[in-house]
């Protein structure tokens, strides 16, 4: 059981607050301990009220609340930074590093809260077993621009590799350019010069002491900087996972498609659901006269349906074994839907056999309620068939 913190200094408008926490709340945290360190930084009392009310709905929330105001601006077209900013902030990231060090989290995820995630964005940047990784996000830092990544090549914001001391024209920066945006499209971990703003930091790289401290000697602007060239200096290569890209709410008015990115997930997790009805229906509806059925139909079962679906499967076995059945089958309809916080499949199931020495098929349909195990994902816990 790894043991997480999740931490965030916060000063958001609280529509935006708002779809953060959400996703936070919806994360997989299969086989994690996690604990959550906010900085409460806002202005708005609305925002703070939502953290609040995060810590009465979940376990294990702390809130330190900051006692110097700044103003920090931002419009439609984007946020306007100053020193005192940046450090301000650097200081908050700082405190939940000191935090994670002193109780000795595996794993710190720095987020900022102006993000939406994709509930399996922690178990994957887990899964990589990196020091130090992102999850990667796109945004037009200015209305009219493309979209980009908030990771780069090297130096301040190049997005783009050469080798030191490698002169090139602007035709193959250009070129080098769009090779690296291409790259960051398709699903997979690569390794970067900067990151920020998403990432997971395990203990190894805590207990060697990466911060966001200003490095004096260097003018790049922001802490991340800073931290990144910390961390390469302390031995640790720096990474980014691209397989589920989180949402910036950059601007306000990305907030209109927000429903657009969840409704994604959405269809994400019913798929997930959809594919797990299939092969659990099609493992315990097909039987074999000599090999019996399935050997890994109880996986995709609670135990309480096991054992219901055992006590029939007793009944039928030696009656089948005497017919000689050959049964094989196979789910041609599946909805998935939610109801009264039930999460339900609408399936048809097709039954092509032959039982003593005669060909068959009959249609069966009906519903399975599913439950989520933490340890095992979804599962059907309930199965009713319709009558014909």
């Amino acid at each position: 059981m790894k043991r997480v913190l999740i931490g965030s200094p916060i000063h958001q408008k609280p529509e935006i607050l708002e779809h953060f926490l959400i996703s936070l709340e919806r994360l997989d945290k299969e086989e994690c301990e996690i604990q959550y360190l906010f900085i409460d930084d806002n202005e708005n009392k609305e925002s703070s009220k939502l953290l609040h009310t995060f810590s009465l709905n979940n376990k294990n929330v702390a809130i330190h609340k900051n006692q110097f105001n700044d103003k920090y601006i931002r419009d439609n077209k984007t946020h306007y930074w100053n020193e005192k900013l940046i450090w301000k902030v650097a200081n908050f990231k700082n405190m939940i590093l000191q935090i994670a060090r002193e109780y000795e989290y595996d794993y710190l995820f720095l987020i900022d809260s102006d993000l939406v995630l994709h509930p399996n964005t922690l178990i994957q940047l887990m899964s990589s077993e990196k020091d130090i990784i992102s999850n990667v996000f796109w945004t037009k830092w200015q209305p009219n621009f493309s979209e980009l990544p908030q990771v780069w090549g090297y130096d301040q914001y190049e997005q783009y590799y050469r080798h030191r001391g490698e002169v090139l024209t602007d035709e193959e920066v250009i070129k080098r350019h769009q090779e690296f945006i291409t790259q960051l499209r398709k699903p997979g971990v690569y390794e970067v010069g900067g990151l920020g703003a998403c990432t997971l930091i395990s203990e190894s790289a805590i207990k060697a002491g990466v911060n966001f401290n200003e490095i004096k000697n260097i003018s790049f602007w922001g802490e991340d900087r800073h931290f990144c060239i910390r961390a390469q200096a302390l031995g640790f290569n720096l990474y980014v996972d691209t397989t589920y890209p989180a949402y910036h709410i950059y601007r306000e008015s990305d907030l209109m498609n927000v429903p657009n990115f969840e409704g994604d997930l959405s269809t994400d997790i019913y798929d997930e659901i959809r594919e797990i009805v299939i092969k659990g229906l099609e493992a315990v509806g097909s039987f074999h006269y000599k090999n019996g059925y399935a050997s890994d139909w109880k996986s995709y079962f609670t135990k309480e349906m096991q054992y219901r679906l055992i006590d029939i499967i007793e009944d039928e076995t030696d009656e089948n074994i005497k017919s000689r059945l050959n049964l094989k089958a196979t789910v041609i309809k599946c909805d998935v839907f939610t109801e009264d916080n039930q999460v339900i499949a609408d399936f048809i199931l097709v039954n092509d056999g032959i039982q003593n020495s005669k060909h068959f098929i009959e249609n069966v349909s009906g519903l399975v309620i599913l439950v989520k195990n933490q340890a095992s994902g979804w599962l059907i816990d309930q199965m009713l068939l319709k009558e014909r």
